[in-house]
C-alpha cells in the first residue's frame, strides 16, 4: 500500500486510534464534525506529532515512536491542500503557484505550464488572491500543492464554504488529478455525494476511532455506518451509466445488467451517475410483479436482515455488486417469509429518485 498508517494521539479529552492503509487513488476520511478527521490528516502531515504508532508513505517511515523517527512536516513530500486555500495575500496567482518550488522535493510530477492548463489558470495569473472567487483560489491551491512535487495529496475539505455553483465548478478539477496524476489523495469530507462522486474507498470516523473502511458505495449503504453516525434517511449509493435520454422525459441507466428509469437528467450518454435511493422508497417481491407503474424492478438476493425493537425490519438486498437496502415491517417480512440468500425483487417508482439524489 501507498499509505500505512497506525497511529494514537490524546488530545485533551479526545484520543484519536486509527489504522487504515490507502493506495493510488482518492481514498476518503468521512465522518462528523469533531469525529477526528482534521487530526488525523494534521498527523499523517507532520503539523502534529503522534503518541504512539507509525506512518509510512510508499514504505518509507516517516514517523515511529519507538525507534524514534519523525521526519519534519517540510520532508515528508505531501501535498496539503486546505479548506480556506491559505494562498499568500500579496503575492499574484503566479507567484504563489512558483513558491512551491523554492521548498518541493526535486523534479516536478508536472510542468508549470501543465499545471496552468489542466486547471485553467491562464487567464488569472496575474491577479491577486483577493480578487479569486473561492472556486478559483481553491484551484491556485490544489496547483501549488501539485508543483510541489508531492508523494502524496491531501485535501482537507476543500469544498467547505463553497456554494453549488462553486462546488460544481472544482470537482472536475479534483476528478481530473484524482485520474490522471496517479498518485494516493487523502480527501477529508463530511459530504456523502463528494465522496461518493470522487472516491473508490473510505475511512469512516467517529470520535476518533474508524467504523469501517473499504469500498465507498458498500460502507455508505451500510446499515450499521447509518446507525452508528445517526444518518437521517437510511440510504444505498449505486453506479450507473447514462444510456438514453427518450423522447417522454425519461433517461434510461445501465445498471447491474439491467435498467433504471428516472425523470431526464442533465448528464451526457455514457456518463457515470452516482444514485442515493432512500430505504422507504423500495418495495420488495418474492416474484416479479407485473403490470404496476413502478418501471424499476431489480432482480436480488438477500444478504442482510435486522430486526428493530418496533415494528420494523431492515432487509439488505444485493444486486449484481450493489448494495439496496429497505425498511419493511416485521409482518410482512414474516409473510413474505423472507431468508439470507433468497432470491426477491426490489421496485422503486421513476419519480422516486429526487434531482438532488442523482450525482452527476
Amino acid at each position: 500500500m501507498s499509505i500505512a498508517v497506525n497511529i494514537e494521539k490524546t488530545v485533551g479529552d479526545f484520543q484519536l486510534n486509527t489504522e487504515f492503509y490507502a493506495d493510488i487513488g482518492i481514498t476518503a476520511i468521512f465522518g462528523p464534525s469533531g469525529a477526528g478527521k482534521s487530526t488525523l490528516v494534521n498527523l499523517i502531515a507532520g503539523l502534529v506529532k503522534p503518541d504512539f504508532g507509525y506512518i509510512k508513505i510508499f514504505n518509507e517511515v516517516i514517523f515511529e515512536s519507538q525507534q524514534k523517527i519523525n521526519v519534519p512536516a517540510n520532508k515528508r513530500g505531501i501535498g496539503f491542500v486546505f479548506q480556506d486555500a491559505r494562498l499568500f495575500p500579496h503575492m499574484k496567482v503566479e507567484s504563489n503557484l512558483k513558491y512551491s518550488n523554492r521548498f518541493g522535493r526535486k523534479g516536478h510530477l508536472s510542468s508549470f505550464t501543465e499545471i496552468v492548463e489542466v486547471l485553467n489558470l491562464a487567464q488569472i495569473l496575474h491577479r491577486l488572491p483577493g480578487n479569486l472567487s473561492g472556486g478559483e483560489k481553491q484551484r491556485v491551491a490544489i496547483g501549488r500543492a501539485l508543483l510541489s512535487n508531492p508523494k502524496i495529496l491531501i485535501l482537507d475539505e476543500p469544498l467547505t464554504g463553497l456554494d453549488e455553483g462553486l462546488k460544481a465548478e472544482v470537482i472536475p478539477y479534483l476528478e481530473f488529478v484524482r485520474d490522471n496524476f496517479k498518485i494516493p489523495i487523502l480527501y477529508i469530507s463530511h459530504s456523502q455525494s463528494e465522496v461518493v462522486r470522487l472516491s473508490d474507498r473510505i475511512v469512516v470516523l467517529e470520535k476518533g476511532r474508524i467504523l469501517e473502511q473499504g469500498k465507498t458505495l458498500q460502507i455508505l449503504s451500510s446499515f450499521s455506518v447509518a446507525k452508528k453516525l445517526g444518518l437521517r434517511d437510511l440510504s444505498s449509493f449505486v453506479e450507473a451509466k447514462v444510456s438514453k435520454h427518450a423522447s417522454d422525459g425519461i433517461t434510461e441507466l445501465d445498471f447491474a445488467g439491467s435498467k433504471l428509469f428516472l425523470p431526464k437528467i442533465d448528464a451526457i450518454l455514457g456518463s457515470k451517475v452516482y444514485l442515493r435511493i432512500l430505504a422507504k422508497d423500495i418495495t420488495l417481491a418474492i416474484e416479479k410483479p407485473k403490470k404496476i407503474s413502478a418501471l424499476n424492478i431489480l432482480q436480488g438476493k438477500v444478504d442482510e436482515v435486522i430486526l428493530g425493537n418496533g415494528p420494523g425490519a431492515i432487509v439488505g438486498i444485493e444486486v449484481g455488486g450493489h448494495r439496496l437496502t429497505t425498511r419493511i415491517t416485521q409482518r410482512s417480512l414474516n409473510a413474505m417469509n423472507l431468508k439470507h440468500g433468497q432470491t426477491c425483487f426490489a421496485f422503486l417508482k421513476t419519480v422516486s429518485v429526487a434531482t438532488s439524489d442523482v450525482i452527476t
